[in-house]
């Protein structure tokens, strides 16, 4: 399928749509205006409407394989294999050596598990094909590769298809898919430069660039290539929330507010928009401003979860714990499986000393969240501030048998120190110093009074790693 811009259609051809859907284009059509209203609905992802001009130019153009071709691809593409299968036939009697309709006969065979068969079609084509037919045969094989499992070999024969045809759109579609099952994402990004290199103006490979660089957690290039991506082509909408997010998660909250303006001046706004924005003023600490945001988008979508809790968020911040309360209380009624509603509940009730309350949260966090280290960590913290330290050891303890985070045992030997148990935590400290010797200024924020202990000072001394 193409990825032509749904604003892109000149005026010749949304009037030809207009009078076809009216009827007024119903009589008779030539090729061209078939071929513009098949291509119009794919693009606008109207497959049915799209399949129905196809079937209509078929019966016109009975002798057109052409319209075949189109009818059969619009199949295989909302999986009616076995239609596309009988149209296939009906065109290959027509002309039984056509190189597209035995490409997309082989592909139908690839996604019906009958792989051999496939590319045993394939195979005499290949041997004289153009660069743009093997290109196009590399990509049906890609497919046959990705059935069986074998993303390696998927990966490399979406790499041939794009490097016999830069402009093979699909294969680098796809290559973009199986990058993460085969994690060739260096290789991917010397794919995508040299296709920027054959063409800078390649919005597409620039966008999959900025992908690959993510997973490799070069966020600053990555950003620099979803903006050239959005510049190259400004209706690329996926561009500019790759980079809005990616600006947000990297703490650049400005940056990611000036793209989102951008967006909504381009593409209109909508609830989700609007919570982005307010997320990034809350993040800037202009709460106020993040609220008005929220609310406008909690009119949008009353019953998004998501947006009254950063509306209580916002109220938190500011310390108006009572009304941030009730947002957070909230939010757990439409949405009670998310363990960060819980987590900002029970330190609203906290804050209101609502203990009992307070404890409730915490452990139905927990309950939720029983891999996430931050839960056992607040819980503990909780246990100390309410004078029960042997509680914060017990759980610490228990933590510490399935989750394997330096705080967690830092926090553990600090309890040990609290509860009147120093030998156990000074042998339980060379043991932690000698794998995390760097992280063990937590010891100091767990329990203060070690910043002076000379017992404890000395064997940190004595674990420094050699410079």
């Amino acid at each position: 399928m193409n990825r032509r811009r749904k604003d892109d259609w000149d005026t010749r051809i949304v009037d030809l749509v207009t009078a076809y859907e009216t009827g007024e284009a119903t009589a008779f059509l030539d090729m061209e205006a078939y071929h513009d209203l098949i291509e119009y609905y794919q693009n606008e992802e109207h497959f049915e409407k799209a399949l129905t001009v196809a079937r209509q130019a078929c019966s016109q153009y009975r002798f057109s394989t052409d319209f075949y071709a189109q009818q059969a691809q619009l199949l295989i593409y909302t999986n009616r294999h076995s239609q596309a299968l009988e149209i296939l036939e009906q065109a290959l009697s027509l002309a039984p050596g056509d190189f597209e309709l035995n490409l997309l006969l082989a592909e139908v065979f690839i996604r019906t598990g009958k792989s051999q068969a496939g590319l045993a079609l394939l195979a005499p084509y290949k041997l004289q094909a153009s660069l743009e037919d093997l290109s196009e045969i590399l990509l049906v094989e890609s497919i046959a590769y990705e059935r069986q499992g074998q993303y390696e070999h998927m990966f490399y024969a979406l790499k041939a298809a794009l490097e016999a045809d830069w402009n093979n759109e699909r294969a680098l579609e796809r290559v973009s898919l199986c990058t993460d099952f085969c994690r060739k994402h260096e290789e991917a990004c010397t794919l995508y430069h040299k296709i920027i290199d054959e063409d800078p103006y390649n919005a597409f490979a620039w966008y999959y660039l900025g992908q690959a660089l993510v997973y490799l957690r070069k966020f600053e290039e990555a950003l620099e290539a979803y903006e050239y991506a959005f510049i190259t082509d400004p209706d690329l909408e996926e561009a500019y929330l790759e980079f809005a997010e990616l600006s947000f998660e990297t703490h650049q909250p400005e940056k990611a507010l000036e793209t989102y303006n951008e967006m909504a001046e381009r593409f209109g706004t909508d609830g989700d928009l609007l919570l982005r924005m307010g997320s990034c003023y809350h993040e800037m600490s202009q709460h106020e401003t993040a609220r008005a945001y929220l609310e406008q988008a909690a009119r949008i979508e009353p019953h998004n979860d998501e947006v009254i809790f950063k509306i209580g968020e916002c109220y938190a911040a500011q310390e108006k714990w009572s009304i941030a309360r009730s947002f957070f209380e909230k939010a757990i009624r439409m949405n009670d499986e998310d363990e960060n509603y819980y987590q900002a509940l029970a330190e609203a009730a906290f804050a209101t000393n609502d203990f009992s309350e307070a404890e409730k949260a915490y452990d139905t966090a927990l309950d939720l969240a029983p891999d996430n280290s931050q839960m056992w960590l607040d819980i503990a913290w909780f246990y100390i501030e309410m004078l029960r330290p042997q509680e914060a050891l017990n759980l610490l303890e228990e933590a510490n048998e399935t989750l394997y985070e330096a705080e967690l045992e830092y926090s553990y030997i600090a309890c040990l120190f609290s509860n009147g148990q120093r030998k156990e935590g000074l042998a339980k400290l060379a043991e932690v110093l000698t794998e995390n010797y760097l992280e063990h200024p937590y010891l100091f924020d767990w329990h203060p009074p070690l910043r002076s202990d000379a017992e404890v000072l000395a064997l940190i001394s004595l674990f420094r790693p050699q410079s």
